[in-house]
């Protein structure tokens, strides 16, 4: 997030022109120098701070979603030192966002039980809080005038990550940062780059040497943008255009990865494989593992039986140091000429192309140490028939 919401945003704008020491770091609203009285009955200053609510533009909706705060600092206390236990909710050290704060507030306007803005709630609290203050010194005030507006927000997103404040888990998305590439921007390729767009990986490389057709569309995520259809664009450089919107340091490589070029690969944190010819997957695994570069390779079968789809979908896991020949047993090479039966079949269906997708990026947010791990699987297959998931431990 930079500046440019604060000076925007008519709220914010409102708190930093009047004076109020304001951050905004990762969709959270930090404001400093709040004056408060101590238990001994002196003068101290805080920190106030809360997840902002943002409406669909960036800006802070209105009314606000939630009418808590946080503090950091001493106890707030009214003039004679008691804890102000009418707006105390609880007193355990927590974090919030980026801050380790001591005290979770909670005081709801009387009429509306929600701020019609995040400029109320800001002043709401420092009156009650800074009021005490004000009791003993008149001069106590968080508009201090002493400090310019600051923005700090480390994400790869175009807008502010308000969901990672919303939910506090800001420190485990930082885990995903690093760069990955995706091979194959097929129907599962292509799911794949629409959930990572949403992580805080840091940079996404698409490869892919094919043109975007109309029949791409049906198993890939969103609906078609025709502008961008009318030239028949790579498929990368489609994908990149459109998650561009949402996400930075996408870069597209319209080629075909084979052994003559893997070795561009060479610094990529993880690789996903998403390609259907089993003499490109061996020649990409090949070069993966000699490149000690950790990667899932997917898969789908789906064949048309008694008038009904069926088959499975498979994402297997190859860590460096894998036995070549345990690789040669996990992964379906084949031939061109004869690949594996199950996934020669060709047809797509978004649905199943979708389940590869999550099944691979389960698997990598696993080995990030994102989602706990208890199985350390290497290959999980999923039948349709019977509605199951099979696992192969490492």
């Amino acid at each position: 997030m930079s500046a440019a919401l604060i000076s925007r945003d008519p709220h914010l704008k409102r708190l930093a022109d009047e004076g109020f020491e304001i951050e905004v770091r990762n969709s959270h609203l930090i404001v400093r120098s709040v004056p408060h009285v101590t238990v001994d009955g002196n003068l101290a200053r805080g920190v106030l701070t809360c997840a902002l609510s943002l409406d669909g533009t960036g800006l802070t909706a209105t009314p606000q979603g939630d009418h808590t705060m946080f503090f950091a600092g001493g106890t707030p206390c009214h003039r004679n030192g008691a804890p102000m236990g009418n707006i105390i909710n609880n007193s355990q050290k927590k974090r919030c966002g980026e801050m380790d704060v001591d005290h979770y507030l909670s005081s709801k306007p009387e009429v509306t039980h929600r701020y019609e803005n995040i400029y109320d709630k800001v002043v709401a609290y420092e009156r009650l809080i800074g009021g005490a203050a004000r009791s003993l010194d008149r001069t106590a005030n968080a508009r201090t005038h002493a400090k310019a507006m600051i923005a700090n927000d480390d994400s790869p997103f175009t807008i502010p990550d308000s969901a990672s404040a919303r939910y506090r888990i800001g420190g485990v998305n930082r885990k995903l940062k690093g760069r990955v590439a995706i091979i194959g921007l097929g129907g599962t390729g292509s799911f794949l780059l629409d959930l990572l767009a949403k992580t805080w990986v840091t940079e996404i490389h698409l490869y892919d040497g094919d043109q975007l057709l109309n029949h791409n569309l049906f198993r890939s995520p969103g609906s078609p943008e025709p502008e961008l259809l009318k030239d028949f664009p790579y498929k990368v450089a489609y994908y990149a255009q459109v998650y561009a919107r949402m996400h930075t340091g996408i870069t597209p490589h319209p080629v075909r990865v084979t052994a003559a070029n893997v070795d561009d690969l060479a610094g990529f944190d993880f690789v996903f494989v998403c390609v259907d010819k089993g003499a490109s997957r061996r020649e990409i695994a090949e070069g993966l593992l000699r490149l000690e570069i950790p990667f899932v390779d997917t898969g789908i079968g789906v064949g048309l039986e008694e008038d009904c789809l069926d088959g499975c979908a498979r994402a297997t896991f190859i860590r460096p140091g894998t036995a070549w020949s345990e690789v040669e047993r996990l992964l379906p090479f084949g031939d061109d000429k004869e690949d594996d039966d199950l996934y020669r079949t060709d047809i797509q269906i978004a649905a199943v192309n979708s389940l590869n997708a999550i099944m691979a990026i389960m698997r990598w947010k696993r080995w990030s140490n994102y989602f706990r791990d208890e199985r350390n699987e290497v290959n999980s297959v999923y039948m349709i028939e019977g509605n199951n998931i099979s696992n192969r431990a490492a």
